[in-house]
């Protein structure tokens, strides 16, 4: 996956993300929104990598989790 197919799903997936994230920061928006940001740096930069294992959305949810722990 390239990383305009990586962006592409970011912004299509970007709704359910930041809902996934406000959970596993038990509601708290702004910690949410530092969570998400991070997550969305790890997969842009290559920390974190797609090895297409799962689902992208299962994937990206997981190091939003991840993050948030």
């Amino acid at each position: 996956m390239d990383r305009g197919d990586i962006e592409q799903q970011l912004a299509q997936l970007h709704p359910a993300a930041f809902a996934w994230a406000l959970s596993c920061c038990r509601w708290n928006a702004s910690e949410a929104e530092e969570v998400l940001q991070s997550a969305y740096l790890r997969v842009l930069d290559g920390t974190a990598r797609f090895a297409e294992r799962s689902s992208f959305k299962t994937w990206l949810f997981s190091v939003v989790r991840i993050g948030a722990a």
